[in-house]
């Protein structure tokens, strides 16, 4: 009786160490920062007329 409740919580735990392992490894790949891009993006209105004109300037560390 013992011995079957150690296996099946032995089965558990290594199964949810596992689940963590691959949830903790599959969520970095998500978060990594695009590169940054220098440059100038300009929004207009449906006119064609520019509104606002944004500068995006990088800086290397």
């Amino acid at each position: 009786m013992w011995r079957n409740r150690k296996l099946r919580l032995g089965i558990v735990l290594g199964i949810a160490v596992i689940a963590a392992f691959v949830a903790w490894r599959t969520n970095q790949a998500e978060t990594r920062k695009p590169p940054c891009e220098p440059g100038r993006h300009e929004e207009k209105d449906a006119s064609g007329k520019v509104i606002k004109v944004t500068r995006t300037t990088c800086f290397e560390n």
